[in-house]
């Protein structure tokens, strides 16, 4: 037997459920989709999200194959937790922050029950969902503005505390294993961040990744390319990403092929416009960059001003809508040298 959101599921089942939350003004249910899928056997149960920004479109839609494909009979053992829209608010919206309190929903991770609404949504979810799962896979894209190469975050491994209890629950952090079984060409671990003024985590942003780390889940994000765009290649990579996690914990039937090991990035530089114009990069995600390389060019009616990479790495984000102001970011390099993110 599986408990899952104070109900309980037999071996072999599949469930479309919703999580209730509130209601808006309009009298509509404010809810959570979500399906869970049992195996025959008892095992780790593995939660799959996505859609805590509304206009992550790829990410969104691998959750909810996910959900719509695979049934009992894929599974060898344990259970699946699928979540696509975290943020439904978000979703309506087609933006990163949702139609009632404008917040980033991956900022306020695990939530506040008496908070806003990204608060309560986020608070809904983990509580009930979150905390009902042994390891989680978070899924998303760049905003509606960039091009992420695709890669995976693991939590910094001191946050992570086991759980008290848990048959299956992880003894010990194995995030960076999940992320290398996903496939990402690149992975890279949050920084922890003096933030004492954040309502959340006082050393860090409130990102699922991290929370669910602090309460005994092995976690990663994941980023699937562009934002605002379906991007096939990046869906498949999504796809067969959580499949091959799922068969490494022996949730899936089917033998995991473990990838090659991710390039490990340890630091990022943002190049920056120093002023407005037509941006126009010339590398693509996940291309090499070498120091003082030309990356891209802004353009305006009266002059063109080139930038050039500071540092040695890959191209990890890129801006693709081009029109830019000053301070904004056009080309997010990381680096395999440990230095500091800006």
């Amino acid at each position: 037997m599986f408990s899952i959101a104070g109900r309980t599921y037999g071996p072999g089942e599949k469930a479309y459920e919703t999580l209730q939350v509130s209601k808006l003004s309009v009298e509509v249910d404010l809810s959570i989709p979500y399906t869970v899928i049992t195996g025959r056997r008892r095992g780790p149960i593995l939660y799959v999200g996505a859609g805590s920004h509304g206009d992550e479109v790829t990410s969104m839609l691998v959750a909810s194959d996910l959900a719509r494909k695979l049934g009992p009979d894929d599974l060898k053992k344990g259970a699946l937790i699928i979540v696509p829209l975290h943020n439904p608010l978000a979703r309506l919206r087609k933006k990163r922050w949702g139609l009632v309190d404008n917040l980033d929903m991956n900022r306020v991770w695990p939530g506040d029950p008496e908070g806003s609404a990204s608060e309560m949504l986020a608070h809904a979810i983990f509580s009930s969902l979150v905390l009902s799962a042994d390891y989680l896979i978070d899924l998303h894209t760049a905003a509606s503005d960039g091009e992420n190469a695709p890669h995976a975050i693991t939590p910094p491994p001191q946050l992570f505390k086991p759980k008290a209890k848990g048959r299956y629950a992880a003894r010990e952090d194995v995030s960076m294993r999940l992320a290398e079984w996903f496939g990402t060409p690149f992975a890279a671990v949050s920084r922890i961040r003096e933030e004492p003024r954040k309502k959340y985590y006082s050393f860090i942003y409130g990102e699922l990744h991290v929370a669910a780390a602090m309460h005994g889940l092995p976690a990663i994000v994941v980023e699937l390319g562009e934002g605002g765009r379906l991007s096939p290649k990046n869906y498949k990579l999504g796809y067969t990403g959580v499949v091959n996690v799922a068969r490494h914990l022996g949730i899936l039937k089917g033998r995991g092929r473990k990838p090659a090991k991710p390039i490990i990035i340890r630091s990022y530089k943002a190049v920056r416009a120093p002023r407005g114009g037509i941006a126009i990069p010339f590398k693509k995600p996940g291309e090499k960059v070498g120091k003082e390389e030309r990356i891209a060019v802004i353009r305006t009616h009266r002059e063109e001003v080139e930038l050039k990479s500071p540092i040695e790495g890959y191209a990890i984000r890129i801006r693709r809508y081009p029109v830019v102001e000053p301070g904004e970011r056009v080309v997010v390099i990381g680096s395999t040298e440990t230095g500091k993110n800006n």
